[in-house]
């Protein structure tokens, strides 16, 4: 169900059991940190019923300030999660996966409520799952960078970013 190959982009079709998999991940961060948690919001493509995903989970820990990310690093590793980025200004977020190199399961994002990091990975996903239409396009997108060589997850990753930043344009619009 979950699990990306580190070398290349590989599509899933659409699994139902993501859902269920990040409540069972939400659950597990809450139990682990209660109110040091602000919100658990889970995005990325496997947050869009009926988007084509690399199976891996991607979801969002907001916490009152980023100057306290050490203090998450010791208990989520014993979740399972391996720090990964410090953070930085212009990052907005602090990176932990879960899975090895070779077969990633999980992407967490700690992050800070309402920074533009957490609002942009917010109205994306909203965006999309709102308009069902512009969702398909960014499923045929990706479904075409996969095919088309272009799976290095750097360059698809790159490759998909005009299409992301057009689309936050208009869920800024709309909002």
């Amino acid at each position: 169900m979950l699990g990306l190959n580190r070398n290349n982009v590989v599509l899933s079709t659409y699994n139902s059991g993501w859902e269920l998999a990040f409540q069972d991940e939400k659950k597990s961060i809450l139990d682990k940190f209660g109110n040091k948690v602000v919100a658990v919001e889970h995005v990325g493509s496997t947050a869009i019923p009926g988007m084509s995903a690399k199976p891996v989970l991607d979801f969002m820990v907001a916490i009152e300030s980023l100057d306290n990310y050490k203090s998450f690093v010791e208990p989520l590793r014993e979740l399972g999660y391996e720090f990964r980025r410090e953070y930085l200004d212009s990052q907005q977020h602090v990176l932990f996966v879960k899975g090895s190199e070779d077969f990633r399961t999980h992407y967490l994002k700690l992050t800070e409520l309402n920074s533009e990091f957490w609002e942009e990975h917010i109205l994306f996903r909203d965006y999309l799952i709102s308009h069902r239409e512009v969702a398909e396009e960014y499923k045929q997108l990706k479904e075409k960078l996969q095919v088309s060589n272009a799976s290095s997850r750097a360059t698809y990753t790159e490759l998909k970013s005009e299409f992301i930043q057009n689309v936050l344009r208009l869920a800024r619009q709309e909002k």
